[in-house]
């Protein structure tokens, strides 16, 4: 019974080390896309924003592999692993944080390829609002990080998580409000909007991840 239990143990330290992985590739995706609205914000020229982009495409495709490690892990272990399911829902949901993030990258490419002139005060407020979201998905790390080694820590992280989050939503829905108010044509509006809105789903995505790993960390901690 013990060495059943050491070994479980073992396999869910594997596992928490293969997401921790996953979500360092997630937040390199990430800051590399908000890289791309800064040169957007700069009107660098678009050959600068296309190098970009290719990066945010390979470091999608590690993260994408970082998941399928894990998906392999869990498939092999087997039903001694009893809440692989909730592996398996953290490392969805964090993938999709990598889907978001790309699908903003591509628009903000899209952007610049129509050379659509954006308002700079709702540039700077875009770029303020990713700042916010960055720090929220860093929260999650942390809390990745601290599920293994102390509950205080643990908790406090996640609570860290739900907090930026929520500042996130304010910055969202004020920002919302300024991008309908403003002159932009139909087209501009739109797809400004989408991409402010991905924003605040990957903060949304964060917090649904921090929870999974709440959930996680009642048989780790």
């Amino acid at each position: 019974m013990y060495m059943a239990r050491e070994r479980v143990e073992d396999y869910r330290s594997r596992l928490l080390n293969l997401v921790q992985d996953q979500i360092r590739h997630v937040l390199d995706l990430l800051r590399k896309t908000l890289l791309m609205l800064e040169a957007a914000n700069r009107d660098e020229d678009l050959k600068k924003l296309e190098e970009i982009y290719s990066q945010v495409l390979k470091t999608d495709e590690a993260e994408k592999e970082a998941r399928r490690l894990v998906e392999k892990e869990v498939s092999e272990i087997g039903a001694i692993l009893t809440n692989r399911e909730d592996f398996i829902r953290l490392v969805n949901s964090i993938d999709k944080i990598a889907d978001t993030a790309e699908g903003v990258a591509f628009r903000v490419l899209g952007l610049a390829k129509a050379r659509m002139k954006i308002n700079k005060d709702i540039l700077n407020s875009m770029s303020k609002l990713g700042e916010v979201v960055l720090q929220t998905v860093t929260k999650l790390r942390e809390a990745l990080l601290a599920v293994t080694l102390n509950s205080d820590t643990f908790m406090q992280k996640t609570k860290e998580t739900e907090d930026s989050e929520r500042q996130v939503d304010e910055l969202y829905r004020n920002l919302d409000l300024v991008i309908l108010q403003s002159d932009m044509k139909v087209g501009q509006l739109l797809l400004v909007r989408e991409i402010v809105s991905m924003l605040e789903d990957i903060a949304d995505r964060a917090e649904e991840s921090a929870e999974t790993l709440r959930v996680l960390s009642f048989v780790i901690l």
